[in-house]
């Protein structure tokens, strides 16, 4: 439920609240999650917490994609308990917050239905925009272990307004791509237009060259 003080990060969300009828009065601050930045050279491995496989395959998977464009780095089992300012926060030349959501493997196998609680979206949306985030969505899996092995399934949930976003500025960013590629191939022609007038302007000399030794041969 939504605190009446203004609070998103209490120990006792939903817990509590009832008995909280003065300001703050059960207000306990959740502690900061430490948040990790790997590269390929580190070897950090998930422990056996409730998501903590699929948040560092997910990482591992960004960081293999994203190469050195951006930086991704990521919070080790929130997305097993509440969000905390994000699973996995991409930041540079583009600003993206992902939160993480699974089921453990002891769920019975081939799971058809994973529950999404509009409260995980509306708290991300809320943390996104006080992290600046361009983008924003929920990963999710069906079960664990799928993340766990190449090709296993990771959905995706946003809002519509964040995809349209995203499909706005691939658009733009294609326009621009376009005229590049239009200038680069108008340059191109144009160096070839030159190389062929050169060349003809050769031919021409030596078509001279040719006809003056022949007037000199004639007139010996």
């Amino acid at each position: 439920m939504t605190c009446e003080w203004g609070h998103d990060d209490c120990k006792f969300e939903g817990l509590k609240c009832y008995t909280c009828f003065s300001d703050s009065v059960n207000y306990v601050p959740i502690k900061q999650k430490k948040r990790y930045t790997l590269n390929r050279k580190q070897a950090n491995k998930p422990d056996k917490r409730k998501g903590s496989s699929f948040e560092y395959n997910n990482h591992k998977n960004n960081i293999k994609i994203l190469k050195d464009d951006v930086t991704s780095s990521m919070t080790l089992n929130s997305g097993a308990t509440i969000i905390e300012k994000g699973d996995e926060q991409i930041s540079g030349i583009i600003e993206v917050m992902e939160e993480l959501k699974t089921q453990m493997p002891d769920r019975a196998k081939g799971t058809k239905s994973f529950t999404i609680k509009r409260e995980w979206l509306d708290k991300l949306h809320r943390e996104a925009l006080q992290e600046n985030k361009e983008f924003w969505y929920l990963k999710f899996a069906f079960n664990e272990d799928e993340t766990n092995h190449v090709g296993g399934q990771v959905f995706v949930v946003t809002e519509q307004d964040i995809i349209m976003s995203m499909i706005k500025t691939m658009v733009e960013d294609r326009k621009v791509a376009n005229r590049a590629n239009a200038l680069i191939d108008v340059a191109n022609k144009r160096k070839e237009l030159i190389e062929a007038e050169n060349i003809k302007l050769r031919a021409e000399v030596a078509l001279l060259r040719a006809e003056n030794n022949l007037k000199i041969l004639d007139s010996s």
